[in-house]
């Protein structure tokens, strides 16, 4: 009869321990929603979790904002190595994508847009009207913002280098060709028919009388070098360059305005239209290519310069404006939002698959303990009972 009792206690002891547990992990999570009855509400309902969710809300937006995600935790993961590095790993083989994809322009746009590409394989017109007219107004606007500024203006230094170094190749050229022109039978036979203009074209007394003492090859052979002296004279250069400089600086102190006015609006327009085919012509042969051969000129410099620099710009960036990053993401406020919207159910779920088998465990150490409890309270009671 003790031992069955001892052994009634100990299962009731097991089963209050065990039960009691379960109820209380239960509790934890549901009911979802309170329990009423009539105006009354049943006391631990909902549980705890849902209870509280607002709460937990709140505290598990203050603990991500001030010991989760951190600035100085943020600040200390981008200045690692391997930050930059992992985004010059992924930019590298998002570019090796491309330039290794066999497709065309066109076939990549006809995916993309199918409509961007007409039946007759043009740009069709509700793409290229509209971008006509923003070439226009674009080419309008620049007209317009420089309209009155110089033609010296418009020019860098370095172009106004060039134009002077051109003034004086120029000066040179001409005189070198000049005089490459006296002595080839073309410019003899020109120098030949001046002089005979100029001295009566071999008609008269005076011109018969220098033809009979001279002749014309004697005049050319007595004329060719002084020409040739005063076209190798450097102070002659200097001459043209100074002359060419002047007609330059006259040139260069028209406004942009004047150009225009002196060319027309007609012509500006027929360049315009020209410039605009062209550049739809050259998109057209580009469409018909594979973004292989299009970026293959490119491969060596994105992967070795471009992607390396914007990797680095990135993280630098990132981590200079990480505090303003900070202060402008409410980042207490979106976890509080999600938690607090967060599905019940899905929590508890997530709960018990992350710690079921320890939810298990104690229950089953409260099955345990409860028996142990349940023996001792039977053995005291036929001790001294």
């Amino acid at each position: 009869m003790n031992v069955w009792m001892l052994a009634i206690n100990g299962i009731v002891g097991s089963a209050i321990g065990g039960i009691t547990n379960e109820l209380a992990i239960r509790m934890l999570f549901r009911p979802h929603r309170p329990w009423r009855i009539g105006r009354w509400q049943v006391p631990f309902t909902p549980g705890l979790i849902p209870r509280r969710r607002d709460e937990i809300a709140v505290q598990m937006g203050r603990l991500v904002q001030e010991h989760l995600l951190t600035k100085e935790g943020v600040k200390r993961a981008l200045a690692q190595a391997e930050m930059e590095q992992n985004l010059s790993l992924w930019l590298e083989k998002a570019a090796r994508g491309w330039m290794e994809d066999s497709r065309t322009l066109h076939q990549w746009t006809q995916t993309l847009y199918p409509q961007a590409i007409d039946e007759n394989g043009r740009i069709s017109e509700h793409i290229r009207l509209p971008v006509k007219q923003a070439w226009e107004k674009w080419l309008q606007s620049r007209l317009a913002e420089y309209r009155e500024k110089p033609l010296r203006q418009m020019i860098p230094e370095a172009g106004m280098a060039k134009l002077e170094t051109a003034l004086e190749e120029v000066s040179r050229l001409f005189l070198e060709k000049s005089r490459a022109y006296l002595h080839s039978p073309e410019g003899l036979q020109t120098l030949q028919q001046m002089i005979r203009g100029l001295v009566g074209g071999g008609g008269g007394m005076f011109g018969g009388l220098v033809n009979m003492f001279l002749g014309d090859e004697k005049i050319i052979g007595k004329l060719l070098p002084v020409l040739d002296e005063l076209l190798t004279n450097p102070a002659l250069a200097r001459k043209i360059y100074e002359v060419l400089r002047v007609e330059a600086d006259k040139l260069l102190d028209k406004t942009v305005g004047d150009v225009e006015n002196w060319i027309g609006s007609e012509q500006i327009q027929s360049w315009s239209d020209a410039a605009f085919y062209k550049l739809e012509e050259q998109v057209l042969r580009w469409a018909d290519k594979p973004l292989s051969e299009l970026l293959a000129p490119l491969r060596g410099t994105v992967t070795t310069v471009l992607i390396p620099k914007v990797s680095g710009w990135l993280v630098e960036t990132l981590e200079k404006n990480v505090e303003k990053l900070f202060d402008r993401l409410p980042i207490r406020e979106i976890v509080t939002r999600q938690v607090e919207g967060f599905p019940i159910e899905r929590i508890e779920e997530m709960v018990v698959g992350i710690s079921g088998r320890e939810f298990r465990m104690i229950t089953v150490l409260g099955f345990i303990l409860g028996g142990m409890i349940g023996l001792v309270q039977g053995l005291l009671s036929l001790l001294f009972g």
